[in-house]
């Protein structure tokens, strides 16, 4: 049998020796075996060609833009999964970002009305500013008792019984003053869009609840007892409820906050008492009484509310709901939540203490064409 001697050191993949091969025969055959053999060099490039593809790692994707980027051991863990686990974090970084472009856009605008004012009376802007100074209107507008007098360099000696700070403050306040005149005579039209929050998918757990469950908005609230801002947000809440009635269901969870030592007793005895039925009366008590450093006396409130004592007692000992009021704090972390309160409107989160017209921003779109609105 005749065999080729490949080279010493020399690489080569399957179609390689193969051609390798053939060039080594022909030099061996007539001019018609050279013909027969380059068809079939032709058909073996063909046949080899996808083999050899199939055998190329396959792409690391589930389906269009949701590419695996990790696995541990047989589990896959996709781009979307990351997503999503993340999207309240990512939201907060947007919302930061969206108040960087609001600052920098009013500080252009502000300029832009000056640059242009100044133009239009063909002076500069520090000249402008200095004649606002001098405008009985604008003085009233930055609440000033009367315009500002500027010293000529000759009265610096004299001293202008204000300090430089108060000066500065005083030029603050004509500047903002003038801007509102010039906002007001002015077309501004804003277009920067804000970022849409996320809807997640965010579980009421069996956790208390006020309205019903069929109501079209639901807001999970996670909370904090001793959290001053949860307790501002309470009364918020009640007015709210108050304002759409049957069309909102609140459901509270609990959030007790490693810098508050006395948050996880709270939330278990607010838990206790909801097994009496008045969960939610312990929860006014709770807000109404907090004390900034302090905790509560849990049975003082139990008894306040006519409570069941030995019953209470017998719940809070055993630290019967402990484990889901530890569940609800995970649940939370599990949703990106890193402060108190934070809310979820359908699902789209409204972080920290907001007016009641930060809700309604969201609620009211929402109602819009529900058959319960």
């Amino acid at each position: 049998m005749l065999e080729f001697q490949w080279p010493y050191g020399y690489r080569s993949n399957e179609i390689s020796r193969r051609v390798l091969t053939v060039i080594f025969l022909m030099k061996l055959i007539s001019l018609p075996g050279i013909l027969i053999v380059l068809g079939c060099l032709i058909v073996t490039a063909a046949i080899l060609n996808d083999p050899l593809k199939s055998r190329s790692p396959a792409p690391h994707s589930v389906d269009s833009g949701n590419s695996i980027v990790a696995t541990v051991g047989e589990r896959s863990i996709t781009q979307q999964e990351v997503v999503q686990a993340s999207a309240l974090s990512l939201y907060q970084v947007d919302q930061q970002r969206y108040q960087l472009l609001q600052r920098s856009l009013r500080r252009m605008v502000d300029d832009e009305l000056l640059t242009a004012e100044a133009s239009r009376r063909g002076v500069t802007v520090s000249q402008l500013l200095a004649e606002a100074s001098q405008s009985e209107s604008i003085a009233r507008l930055a609440d000033l008792p009367a315009p500002v007098k500027r010293l000529k360099a000759g009265d610096v000696a004299e001293g202008s019984g204000h300090s430089p700070s108060q000066d500065l403050a005083e030029e603050a306040r004509i500047r903002q003053a003038l801007l509102v005149s010039l906002r007001r005579r002015t077309d501004i039209r804003i277009s920067l869009q804000a970022p849409e929050p996320p809807i997640l998918q965010v579980s009421v757990d069996d956790d208390p609840s006020v309205g019903p469950s069929e109501a079209p908005i639901t807001i999970v609230e996670f909370s904090d007892f001793q959290c001053p801002y949860c307790k501002k947000s309470a009364s918020d809440l009640k007015e709210l409820l108050r304002i759409y009635g049957h069309r909102i269901r609140l459901v509270y969870r609990d959030y007790p906050g490693p810098n508050h030592p006395y948050a996880k007793p709270a939330a278990e005895a607010a838990q206790c008492a909801g097994e009496q039925g008045k969960f939610w009366e312990y929860h006014d008590v709770l807000f109404d009484q907090q004390t900034a450093g302090k905790g509560w006396d849990f049975f003082q409130v139990a008894k306040e509310l006519g409570l069941q004592e030995q019953s209470f007692a017998e719940c809070m000992n055993s630290h019967r709901f402990s484990e889901e009021v530890v569940k609800d704090l995970q649940d939370g972390i599990a949703l990106g939540v890193t402060s108190t309160p934070t809310f979820f409107v359908n699902g789209r989160p409204l972080v920290g203490a907001h007016p009641i017209a930060d809700f309604q921003k969201l609620i009211d779109p929402l109602l819009k064409g529900s058959p319960l609105s």
